[in-house]
């Protein structure tokens, strides 16, 4: 018994027509495959290498003795402006060439939503290591505002005991019984 399709009344044209079909699919599919540029192994490795030459940049920034007196001062930054602190290292991955020889980096601090370039720092792509840390001149001037603000010193309250309720006559003799605050000047009988 032979399969037949209700809807093809003629077998041997189904079967041409499905083989047509799939010739153009294959057709169309290795034509989008052969359009994708293949990357030159030279290319790869030099994109390779500069990832490897960020990464390395930016772990040794981390460890710089700058980048930790920064993190320390996250705290009182904090406790002064009552804002959110963060201190970030990164790599300007945009300033230079594929033939360039050193990196640019930078350690920044945001305090909210103001973002502040605190040192520059070179890296040397032939040694493998950072060659010069700066500080860069904001820095400077946030230091400066820093020492100039004048420190509030903290207000003294005294705080006045409540004594137990005396009846109507003891209420005027209370007022000239009261005791100075701490702090203040001697009594002027011991002039």
């Amino acid at each position: 018994m032979r399969f037949t399709l209700y809807f093809c009344p003629n077998y041997r044209l189904m079967k041409i027509y499905s083989y047509i079909l799939l010739i153009m699919c294959l057709l169309i599919g290795t034509a989008g495959f052969a359009q994708v540029d293949k990357e030159d192994k030279e290319e790869k490795k030099a994109r390779v290498k500069d990832k490897v030459d960020y990464n390395v940049f930016r772990r040794q920034m981390l460890s710089l003795k700058e980048y930790l007196d920064e993190r320390k001062k996250i705290p009182s930054i904090q406790k002064e402006t009552k804002m959110h602190v963060k201190v970030v290292a990164y790599v300007d991955s945009t300033d230079g060439g594929d033939d360039s020889k050193t990196l640019t980096g930078f350690i920044r601090q945001d305090v909210g939503d103001n973002s502040t370039n605190v040192y520059e720092v070179t890296y040397d792509r032939a040694l493998k290591k950072i060659t010069l840390v700066k500080p860069t001149g904001e820095a400077n001037e946030i230091e400066k505002q820093e020492k100039a603000a004048p420190k509030k010193e903290p207000v003294k309250t005294v705080v006045k005991k409540k004594s137990k309720p005396k009846s109507d006559e003891d209420d005027d003799d209370d007022a000239d019984d009261e005791k100075p605050a701490k702090g203040s000047h001697k009594d002027k009988d011991d002039e």
